[in-house]
C-alpha cells in the first residue's frame, strides 16, 4: 500500500497544509474526482487517491482516470507504449477515459474536482467550469521556477542543489500558472550530488502524492484560494527558467561542457552523443555510455595521442558555435580512453556505442574514428 508520506514529508510540514484534522474540512463535499495523468509520477499520486478513496472517512467518493491513447515507440515506431497510469488504473479496478482531447466530451456526471499530474494535455476552460471545485495540479518544481513538462530534468541539468513540489490550482488559460496553495517549505528537497533523474522523480512523486492528499484533507481545493507559494519572491527581477520537453539535443556534446556537466548529463539522461568524422570522412554517431571527471595530474603518459573530431548536423539550427571542434583522446591499458575536455581536466570513458555497432569498451569503439595525433 502506498503511503501518504516521503521520508522527506515525515520530518517537516508543508507550507499550507496544517496537519490533518478530518476528512471533509473547510465544507468541502465528497469529492468525486476525475484524475488526469500519464508517466510514473502521476502513478503515484493516483495511487493515493485511491488510497484515500478505499480508506472511507468521505473524502473521495468517486475517482475516475483519463488517460492519453498508447504511444509508439522504439525503432521504426513499432512499438505500442501503454500509458503507466493506464495500467496502474485497470490494476485498481477504477474507471477509465482514454482520450487525446477534451473536445466533444464532458465530465463524468456528479464530478467536482478535477486533478492534473503529468498528463501534458491542457484542461479546458469548460470543463473545469463544470466541477464545482475546478482543477488542481501537482507540479515538481518550485513554481514559477522551471514551469514546463520537464521541471525534474532542468533541475538536476542545471546542477540545483534543491528542488521541491508545488500544489497549485489549473489555470484556465495557461500551465502551471494556478494560486500555489502549498509548496515544499524553503529551501526544498535536496538534490544529492550523484542524483539519477529516476532517483529523484520517484522522491518527488512521493512528496507530491502526500501533498495532494494533505491538501485535499485540509480543503485547500475550496474557495477562496490563498497563494502560499514563497519561491516567487526569490525571483523577483530575475528572469524566469522554463523547464520544455527533454529531446535529442539535449545530450548532444558541447564544446564547453566542463567535466561535471558530462558526468552530470549522462546522470540524468543515461548518456550524450556526437557526430564523429574519422581521417577518411567516415561520419558515425557516438554514443558515450558513461564519464567519470578525471584531473590531469593522474592522466597516464600516451604512449599514442589521437584526436576525436566532433561534428555537427548541418541542418542543426541550435547549434552554438563553430560546426565542428576536437577533443584529445588518450587510450589507457584497461580500453578505456581519456578524453580532454578543458583546461587540466578530462573524463574516462569505459562504455561507448557507435551506429552500427554493439556497445564496446570506448577504445575499441573510437579506435576507427580517432585520427593520429
Amino acid at each position: 500500500m502506498f503511503r501518504l508520506t516521503s521520508p522527506l514529508a515525515r520530518t517537516r510540514r508543508l507550507v499550507g497544509t496544517p496537519r490533518h484534522t478530518s476528512s471533509l474540512s473547510r465544507g468541502s463535499d465528497p469529492l468525486r474526482i476525475l484524475f488526469c495523468g500519464s508517466d510514473e509520477f502521476g502513478c503515484a499520486s493516483l495511487r493515493a487517491l485511491h488510497g484515500e478513496h478505499v480508506r472511507g472517512g468521505g473524502l473521495v467518493e468517486a475517482l475516475d482516470v483519463m488517460v492519453l491513447p498508447a504511444r509508439k515507440a522504439g525503432r521504426g515506431l513499432k512499438m505500442v507504449s501503454q500509458v503507466p497510469c493506464k495500467t496502474l488504473a485497470e490494476e485498481l479496478g477504477l474507471r477509465i477515459h482514454q482520450r487525446e482531447t477534451f473536445r466533444m466530451w464532458d465530465l463524468p456526471h456528479g464530478t467536482n474536482l478535477v486533478v492534473v499530474v503529468s498528463f501534458g494535455l491542457f484542461v479546458p476552460r469548460r470543463i473545469l467550469s463544470s466541477a464545482k471545485y475546478g482543477g488542481l495540479n501537482v507540479h515538481p518544481s518550485l513554481l514559477p521556477d522551471l514551469r514546463g513538462p520537464a521541471p525534474i530534468h532542468h533541475a538536476l541539468l542545471r546542477g540545483d542543489t534543491h528542488m521541491g513540489i508545488s500544489l497549485q490550482t489549473l489555470h484556465d488559460e495557461a500551465f502551471d500558472h494556478g494560486t500555489i496553495l502549498a509548496q515544499t517549505p524553503s529551501p526544498g528537497m535536496p538534490i544529492p550530488a550523484d542524483a539519477s533523474f529516476q532517483g529523484m522523480m520517484h522522491e518527488a512523486a512521493a512528496e507530491g502524492a502526500a501533498m495532494l492528499v494533505q491538501g485535499l484533507r485540509d480543503g485547500l481545493h475550496v474557495p477562496p484560494h490563498r497563494d502560499v507559494g514563497w519561491k516567487a519572491a526569490h525571483l523577483e527581477g530575475k528572469k524566469l527558467q522554463h523547464a520544455p520537453k527533454i529531446t535529442k539535443a539535449d545530450g548532444r556534446i558541447e564544446p564547453d561542457w566542463t567535466a561535471e556537466q558530462f558526468a552530470r548529463r549522462i546522470r540524468v539522461l543515461g548518456s550524450v552523443w556526437t557526430n564523429a568524422v574519422s581521417e577518411k570522412g567516415v561520419r558515425k554517431r557516438v554514443i558515450l555510455l558513461d564519464a567519470e571527471p578525471v584531473m590531469d595530474e593522474v592522466v597516464p603518459e600516451p604512449r599514442e595521442e589521437a584526436t576525436l573530431v566532433c561534428e555537427y548536423e548541418a541542418s542543426d539550427q541550435r547549434r552554438r558555435g563553430p560546426d565542428r571542434h576536437e577533443r584529445r583522446v588518450i587510450t589507457d591499458d584497461d580500453g578505456s580512453c581519456l578524453i580532454h575536455v578543458c583546461g587540466r581536466t578530462w573524463i574516462r570513458v569505459t562504455k561507448v556505442k557507435v551506429d552500427g555497432k554493439p556497445q564496446q569498451m570506448a577504445a575499441m569503439g573510437l579506435k576507427s574514428l580517432v585520427r593520429p595525433k
